[in-house]
């Protein structure tokens, strides 16, 4: 137990710099999570840091619904999206939320975006939809609007949020750390090639 724990920290910690080094979040935007196995609970970042800042010492256990149950600094304000996403999808095991330039702008002018690259369309069947919440942070409202999206598209592993980036899910955090950059790379080429003619 305790080395599954040490394990999913580790695959955290790397995703989290990843993303980061990837240019995914600005500043302390985004979040991340990894389903500790076996158990209803999460390992998030604080409030406040960057992706690039996650570290063995500042990273904080919160069951599937926010509480927090290891450490002693405030979570991110998206626990409710990453422990709904959990609940709601039982076989994923790592979230990535992040803010990458184009995937916004995207999620900003269409209700959908189409795939446009060979590695998009080997991770997914289906155009990657676009939820349109207004929040700052998608509240319990708006998990109801992801779920009815998810319940839409079951096959998807990613989804736009307007103004509010990219979420991907899947097994492991590595792979959904991969499959947000393969969004963005599509997000990048579909505005390029389609957008700016």
């Amino acid at each position: 137990m305790y080395l599954d724990f040490i394990a999913a920290k580790s695959a955290y910690i790397a995703a989290s710099h990843r993303a980061f080094a990837c240019g995914l979040a600005a500043a302390s935007g985004g979040n991340i999570s990894v389903r500790l196995p076996g158990e209803d609970r999460m390992i998030v970042k604080p409030s406040g840091i960057t992706l690039g800042e996650a570290a063995e010492e500042n990273l904080i256990v919160t069951d599937l619904y926010g509480t927090l149950v290891e450490g002693d600094i405030k979570p991110t304000k998206e626990t409710i999206l990453h422990g709904g996403l959990y609940r709601f999808l039982p076989n994923i095991g790592g979230i990535v939320h992040v803010h990458p330039v184009y995937s916004i702008m995207c999620a900003n002018c269409f209700d959908e975006m189409p795939l446009v690259t060979k590695q998009m369309k080997q991770i997914m069947s289906v155009p990657v939809p676009v939820c349109k919440i207004k929040n700052n942070t998608v509240n319990e409202q708006g998990m109801q609007m992801i779920y009815a999206m998810l319940r839409e598209n079951p096959d998807i592993c990613c989804f736009l949020l307007e103004e509010h980036g990219v979420v991907s899910f899947a097994k492991s955090v590595t792979e959904a750390e991969n499959n947000a950059e393969l969004v963005e790379e599509n997000a990048k080429v579909f505005w390029e090639t389609i957008c700016r003619k």
